[in-house]
């Protein structure tokens, strides 16, 4: 079974984020990565996976974008609450500023960047 990276924690509380999901421009649904990571449902995993298969024991975050895999990608966090982004082998990538990232491989991803689907 998968088991999160040994250096990933929930972020400072100082530290707030959220992922916005967008539709064809349009946000359809907010979620907040704290409250996620913090909560007992998580089973205390230290990072979120996202993607389009209906099952709270694989995915935190539902997703509802046609080009998003069942199990799209997953963010972790550092000690000092720096986060990365890490394509899990989805069918149509994972993007951080109109650049792929290589499958299996975590990516520093900065609070302006921005995460696209394709």
């Amino acid at each position: 079974s998968w088991k999160p990276p040994s250096w990933s924690q929930i972020p400072p509380p100082s530290q707030q984020w959220h992922l916005d999901e967008l539709k064809n421009g349009n946000l359809i649904a907010s979620h907040s990565l704290n409250n996620l990571l913090s909560s007992s449902s998580n089973n205390n995993r230290r990072c979120i996976t996202f993607g389009r298969i209906d099952d709270p024991t694989q995915i935190d975050i539902l997703t509802a974008h046609e080009s998003c895999s069942r199990l799209h990608a997953r963010i972790a966090f550092t000690a000092s609450g720096a986060p990365y982004l890490k394509d899990l082998g989805s069918g149509n990538g994972t993007f951080v500023n109109n650049r792929q990232l290589p499958v299996e491989a975590c990516g520093k991803w900065e609070c302006t960047d921005s995460m696209k689907e394709v």
